[in-house]
């Protein structure tokens, strides 16, 4: 389904990424891992379209990212950044609407099929029609980001991009968040690419983990394979304590504090 050939990113004399080689196959959830700066947002912009390569190739569906005309793309993909959605003053179902832009013809008129019971299939898992009304700048931050996901929700995409969704909310919303992606997900099918940079999180949800350092892959594989205290070593300059999670028995890092 995603395909990433060789690829390279520069900004001026800046390199970003080089010669990645990576696929994601049909109805995979992976996640990205690794410290600031590593390329992970990059990655994510290139898969978008919203950047193009400096070198090799990202192709979805074997075909080029940047081939694809904007609308024709979103229906394939849609992406969730960090903060969401601003706090405007738009009512949350007519935010929700917003998500099915792709499907509208130049009368606004949706060639998809019945937006409203979608809409309201979205409101009832989200458990957002107490909110149906209320302004998007009135809400928490936990809430506005529940609301950008069923606006995505809408959007009906194969594959769903993720950079950084939970970095701005608290443990119960961070869970949430995931648990509603991972339903969706289980019903729809559909292929999710998280950045994430709670490794924990990332170990409980992602089936595998691609682990990023100055640009290049450092490994890609199960949680298992790749949160290692050699890896963590390596990557975050920090000394780990990988420890199974007494429940799934997933592996958990913690930090040991120098003294």
């Amino acid at each position: 389904m995603i395909e990433i050939r060789e690829a390279g990113k520069q900004y001026g004399g800046i390199t970003a990424l080089h010669g990645l080689n990576w696929s994601v196959q049909e109805g995979e959830w992976w996640g990205i891992i690794g410290p600031n700066g590593s390329g992970k947002s990059t990655l994510l912009q290139l898969i978008s379209g919203v950047e193009k390569v400096s070198s090799g190739e990202v192709l979805i569906h074997g075909k080029p990212a940047s081939a694809y005309n904007r609308k024709i793309l979103s229906r394939m993909m849609a992406v969730l950044q960090q903060d969401g959605l601003p706090p405007v003053h738009y009512p949350v179902r007519e935010v929700l609407e917003m998500g099915r832009y792709p499907y509208q013809d130049w009368l606004g008129r949706d060639e998809g099929g019945d937006p409203d019971a979608l809409i309201e299939n979205i409101m009832e898992k989200l458990q957002l029609h107490a909110l149906a009304d209320r302004p998007l700048d009135e809400l928490s931050g936990g809430q506005r980001q529940r609301v950008a996901l069923g606006k995505v929700m809408a959007q009906e995409p194969q594959i769903l991009l993720l950079d950084e969704p939970t970095t701005y909310l608290d443990i119960r919303y961070q869970h949430q968040f995931m648990e509603l992606v991972a339903q969706w997900r289980k019903e729809e099918g559909i292929t999710v690419v998280a950045v994430l940079h709670d490794l924990n999180l990332a170990a409980q949800f992602c089936d595998k983990l691609l682990v990023l350092r100055d640009g290049q892959a450092v490994g890609m594989g199960t949680p298992e394979d790749m949160l290692t205290e050699e890896t963590i070593r390596l990557v975050y300059g920090i000394e780990p304590v990988i420890v199974p999670h007494p429940v799934s028995g997933i592996p958990q890092v913690l930090v040991t504090r120098q003294r």
